[in-house]
């Protein structure tokens, strides 16, 4: 899923939370789609995470993801998807 955000004339698309909600250890996760949509956002990420074993993501190496994909989108479309990111990261990884 994504979602169009516009700011001033500039519109910028962010996946949500780059489908991290759907990273739980291998259980119904879905690595080739999330690797789909997140490929036009953080191609460098997605080719470095590409042979990660699903059922090895934890929420360390989910925030390393996260902070890779951010990083590579640079500050401006990072500010939008920053939130997302942690909240999906919080939603399936949750601090104790």
């Amino acid at each position: 899923m994504t979602n169009n955000l516009s700011t001033g004339n500039v519109s910028v698309t962010v996946l949500e939370a780059l489908e991290l909600d759907r990273v739980v250890g291998g259980a119904n996760l879905d690595w080739n789609g999330v690797k789909a949509k997140a490929q036009p956002y953080c191609p460098n990420t997605v080719a470095k995470y590409s042979k990660v074993d699903p059922s090895k993501v934890d929420r360390p190496m989910a925030e390393q993801m996260g902070q890779a994909c951010l990083a590579e989108m640079g500050p401006g479309k990072a500010f939008f998807a920053r939130g997302q990111i942690e909240d999906g990261i919080n939603q399936m990884f949750p601090k104790k």
